[in-house]
């Protein structure tokens, strides 16, 4: 499903949309697991170590590694026998970071250029840029970071597309990103005014 965490829930001023991962959405519902950030960001670094739901013995981890299997939470990992096996997964992917501004400005594009590592960049904006200075929208694009115009009646003008969003490797900091944007994911829909989610064409 797709789901849209607001600006003013803590990513500056972007605006991200999430593709929730429903199983893993429904598996950490069932298990009273929420973000799997809170138990140190290190802990992200053992997590990829393993295997997702393969058994790994715990002699083959490091004392580092033991030593954060034995606090982490059942909806997390669980060991039996001298094996540990790890649940969870990345729960959402954000597909796309927008940053509303009145023009295509140095500072859109530094607030969008934050996110380059972990999604497709757009910006939308409220005045036209000017025909005087196309090369602003040049460097946007060459960037890969789109541009949008909304005209007062709310319709968006795609004046530059913003490059498609591909992983390039999987890394401790995207994951903790993706868990951080979900904490906040589920913090709105606690909240009466939710916003009603979408399925995932």
């Amino acid at each position: 499903m797709l789901a849209t965490v607001p600006a003013s829930a803590g990513f500056g001023v972007a605006e991200l949309q999430l593709d929730i991962d429903d199983a893993e959405h429904d598996r950490r519902h069932a298990t009273g697991l929420g973000v799997a950030t809170g138990y140190g960001f290190g802990g992200l670094n053992v997590l990829m170590a393993l295997p997702h739901g393969l058994p790994v013995p715990l002699a083959a981890l490091t004392d580092h590694q033991r030593a954060y299997i034995r606090r982490a939470p059942a909806g997390i990992c669980t060991v039996t026998d001298g094996q540990v096996v790890r649940h969870v997964t990345r729960p959402c992917q954000v597909r796309l970071a927008t940053v509303r501004a009145a023009s295509a400005s140095q500072l859109a594009w530094d607030a969008a250029e934050k996110f380059t590592v972990f999604c497709a960049r757009r910006v939308i904006i409220t005045r036209a840029p000017s025909v005087n200075y196309p090369e602003k929208l040049l460097e946007f694009g060459y960037y890969g970071i789109g541009v949008s115009l909304q005209h007062p009646d709310g319709h968006l003008e795609t004046l530059v597309e913003p490059r498609p969003w591909r992983t390039r490797r999987h890394t401790p900091e995207a994951w903790w990103f993706a868990e951080t944007a979900y904490g906040q994911f589920l913090a709105q829909q606690s909240s009466p005014y939710a916003p009603a989610l979408s399925p995932a064409p």
